[in-house]
C-alpha cells in the first residue's frame, strides 16, 4: 500500500517524527518533499500555509524525508510516484527526472523579477544550459577571523583586497607548537566541490568549460601553484594540518582559539555565534591581482517531470521563490538581492562579504555540472590532493597521475 492511501485511510501519520495531516476531500493537493528539520522545516510549513492561504482549494502536503533524503527521492522516483516539488541540488543525478524551466521562467519573467536573482545562482541549477531548479537559498565561502587572537597577537586584521601572501604572513604570527595554536588550518582532504574555488582564483578550473577536458586544467601550471601554495603553508608550519589522524574540524579548532582564521561558509557561523566567539568576515584572499572566487554552495527547488499537477507546481515554485517566501528562509542567505538589502544584510560586516564574493563568482559553473562521471573523476583528484598536502609537495607529478587515471572517463 502506498504512503498516500496511508494517509487518507488514516487521516493522519507521522513522518519523521512531523505530524502530517490529511487534505480535506477535494482538495488539489501538492506533494513537497524537503531536507529541512526543526526551525527550517516550520518555515517551509509556513510558506505552504501562505501559499494555500492565496490559493484556495490547494493543499500543499510538506514531506520531510531529513536525513534520508537522496535514498527516499531515489524511491519515490522508482516507484512512479515522486514529490511533485522538491529540493534539489545534485542536478547530475536528477536532471532527466525533472521538468526542464526555462520556458516557464521566460514566459512569467515580469512576475519573476529574473533580475533580483544572481546570475551565478542559476548556473548552479543548469545542466548543459537548461534549468532544471529555481535557486532558494545559498552560501559562498569567506574567511573567519578571531578579533580577540588578532589583538592579543598586535597582528592587523586582514583588509580588503588582501592575498594568500598577506594570509602566511599573519597566519606564522601567530605560531605556538607547544601551544598548539596556529594562524590557519589546511585539510589534508578537502571537498573537491568547495576546492574549485582556489583554481578558479588562480585562473584556471578543473575541466573545461564545455566539459571536454581535463588535460592542462586540473594539472595546469596554475593548478600546481594552488596545491604547493597550500602545502607550503603545513610545510613552513603555519597552518595545521587536518584530516591526518586527528578528528578535528576548522571549526572546531577556530571556535577552541587554536586557529585564528578559518575559510568557512554559513553553516559554520551559528557555531561560531553560539560559542560567543568574537569574529570577522572578510572576503577569500587573491593570488596576486587576480580576483578572488567562491564555490556556491545553493540549494534549489524543482519539479517532477511526471507531476501529479505540473501548473500548481509552477505556480508554488513561484512563490518559493518571491520576496516574501524568500525573507522567511533564514537558514542560508537569500537569493533575492531586494530582500538582502531590505533585510541590511549587504551593509552588515558579518554579512556583505558573503554577497561581494557571491558578486565576483558568478561565471564559474562547478565541475560537477559539466561532466556525467564528474564523481569518478574525482575520486582520482581527490586522491591526488590528499597526497599532496601528506607530502607537502610533489603537485605536478601527482595530479598528472590524476588526470592520467581519468582520462578513460573523458
Amino acid at each position: 500500500m502506498k504512503l498516500t492511501q496511508i494517509r487518507l485511510l488514516m487521516g493522519t501519520m507521522f513522518t519523521s517524527g512531523l505530524l502530517v495531516t490529511a487534505p480535506a476531500m477535494g482538495q488539489d493537493v501538492i506533494r513537497f518533499a524537503t531536507w529541512d528539520s526543526d526551525n527550517n522545516l516550520a518555515i517551509q510549513q509556513e510558506i505552504a500555509q501562505l501559499f494555500e492561504a492565496q490559493n484556495p482549494g490547494v493543499t500543499v502536503q510538506v514531506e520531510p524525508y531529513a536525513d534520508g533524503y537522496d535514498q527516499k527521492l531515489v524511491a519515490a522516483f522508482g516507484a512512479g510516484s515522486p514529490p511533485d516539488v522538491m529540493y534539489m541540488w545534485n542536478f547530475p543525478e536528477y536532471h532527466q527526472f525533472l521538468t526542464p524551466l526555462d520556458d516557464l521562467i521566460a514566459r512569467d519573467s515580469d512576475e519573476l523579477n529574473m533580475e533580483d536573482i544572481p546570475a551565478g545562482l542559476m548556473n548552479t541549477a543548469q545542466i548543459q544550459g537548461v534549468t532544471y531548479g529555481m535557486p532558494s537559498g545559498f552560501t559562498t565561502q569567506v574567511v573567519f577571523y578571531n578579533k580577540d587572537m588578532f589583538a592579543q597577537a598586535g597582528v592587523e586584521e586582514p583588509q580588503p583586497g588582501w592575498t594568500w601572501e598577506d594570509l602566511a604572513a599573519k597566519a606564522a604570527q601567530f605560531r605556538d607548537e607547544d601551544a598548539k595554536v596556529y594562524g590557519f588550518a589546511v585539510e589534508a582532504r578537502p571537498d573537491p566541490y568547495d576546492f574549485e574555488q582556489f583554481l578558479w582564483s588562480n585562473g584556471t578550473r578543473y575541466i573545461s568549460e564545455d566539459g571536454s577536458e581535463i588535460d592542462g586544467f586540473m594539472n595546469s601550471p596554475e593548478a600546481v601553484e594552488v596545491l604547493e601554495m597550500f602545502a607550503g603553508l603545513v610545510r613552513d608550519e603555519d597552518a595545521v594540518l587536518l584530516g591526518s589522524g586527528d578528528m578535528n574540524s576548522s571549526g572546531d579548532l577556530f571556535r577552541s582559539g587554536n586557529i585564528a582564521m578559518q575559510v568557512s561558509a554559513m553553516w559554520d557561523k551559528g557555531g561560531h555565534d553560539d560559542a560567543g566567539i568574537n569574529y570577522g568576515v572578510i572576503g577569500l584572499p587573491s593570488f596576486g591581482d587576480k580576483p578572488p572566487h567562491s564555490a556556491l554552495g545553493a540549494s534549489a527547488i524543482s519539479i517532477a517531470s511526471d507531476a501529479a499537477h505540473p501548473d500548481l507546481a509552477w505556480e508554488f515554485v513561484k512563490f518559493f521563490s518571491s520576496p516574501e517566501a524568500v525573507a522567511l528562509r533564514t537558514g542560508d542567505l537569500p537569493i533575492r538581492t531586494s530582500v538582502a538589502d531590505d533585510l541590511s544584510l549587504t551593509d552588515d560586516p558579518i554579512y556583505r562579504p558573503f554577497f561581494e564574493m557571491l558578486e565576483m563568482s558568478d561565471r564559474e559553473t562547478h565541475a560537477f555540472l559539466k561532466h556525467a562521471e564528474w564523481s569518478r573523476i574525482q575520486d582520482n583528484l581527490a586522491r591526488a590532493i590528499e597526497a599532496i598536502m601528506l607530502e607537502q609537495g610533489n603537485a605536478q607529478q601527482h595530479l598528472d597521475e590524476a588526470v592520467s587515471r581519468s582520462q578513460r572517463f573523458m
